[in-house]
């Protein structure tokens, strides 16, 4: 799959602690702050595999191993 600038950004953003759409969207440039558009990359990217979903708390997102690799990928590209 091939990453939008937003997707990359959120990968970057994401740790493998629980955060909201809010505080992840607090993390990225301004250009990106748009909860609507952080809410579809981070279902865009849950599909992918690299976000996990919190089965018990909804609405907060964290990564995958996978999502680990591909956001050190994203990173060393950068």
């Amino acid at each position: 799959m091939n990453l939008t600038p937003l997707q990359q950004s959120i990968l970057l953003a994401l740790t493998a602690e629980w955060q909201s759409p809010a505080q992840i969207a607090d993390q990225l440039p301004k250009a990106a702050e748009n909860l609507s558009d952080v809410n579809q990359a981070l279902k865009d990217l849950l599909l992918e595999g690299y976000v996990q979903a919190n089965p018990v708390v909804l609405g907060l997102y964290r990564l995958t191993v996978l999502g680990t690799d591909k956001a050190t990928e994203v990173h060393e590209d950068k």
